[in-house]
């Protein structure tokens, strides 16, 4: 305002003068500071939106971070489940194999047993031993050494080699002699009867093999 000095004009011009010019000055100023104000205002909200836009995304991206998440935990806990139940189904139709093949060597030892030896008790002691030289293999009963390797032996042939080893629990086999044992005395452990002062002259083991095998003590 200081040029106003050196006009040459009447003071009570120049103070009028001078008064609207703060009053135009004050205006631009106060217009100037509105609109850096409103630029001000502009910029914050702007912000706050850019911030609740990243805030949305982010809360979305969560939200499926956990959902994918939850989805891979059931798959999981399915595929686990499922996995559980096909080994337990295997160990069932494992289980049920070994049985069906054990009841079909069981009823071929039977029937073995009982074409040897119509006496019950040496029938069982006869199916217990055939039963281990015999194997189920693709649905069929084949014979196996004592050491459970596959023979090219029929079952014939096991038969006739239950005979010679076991002739004690055979019919018809004592008489003949046959390969059985006997003790000292010459008593006929696989007699079906004997006499007791026979049987007293036998050690423990021939003793216990004689009442194994259904023999009868006579007086």
């Amino acid at each position: 305002m200081d040029f106003l000095k050196d006009l040459e004009i009447p003071d009570d011009v120049k103070g009028q003068l001078q008064e609207k010019l703060q009053e135009f000055t004050q205006a631009q100023i106060d217009e100037h500071v509105q609109g850096l104000k409103a630029k001000n205002e502009e910029l914050l909200a702007e912000k706050r939106r850019a911030q609740q836009e990243k805030e949305k995304i982010d809360a979305e991206a969560k939200a499926e971070r956990e959902r994918i998440a939850a989805e891979n935990g059931q798959f999981k806990e399915l595929y686990e489940s499922q996995k559980e139940e096909a080994s337990q189904l295997r160990s069932t139709i494992e289980q049920m194999n070994q049985a069906v093949a054990q009841q079909k060597i069981q009823g071929e030892a039977s029937r073995l047993a009982s074409s040897l030896t119509k006496d019950t008790a040496r029938a069982q002691l006869l199916e217990k031993e055939i039963s281990q030289r015999l194997q189920l293999v693709d649905g069929e009963v084949k014979v196996v050494d004592e050491s459970g390797q596959l023979t090219v032996s029929t079952l014939d042939d096991l038969s006739a080699n239950i005979k010679q080893s076991y002739p004690f629990l055979v019919d018809g086999s004592q008489a003949q002699g046959g390969g059985a044992a006997r003790s000292q005395g010459g008593a006929d452990v696989g007699a079906r009867e004997m006499s007791r002062d026979d049987f007293e002259q036998m050690n423990p083991a021939k003793k216990a093999e004689f009442m194994k095998s259904g023999g009868k003590l006579v007086d």
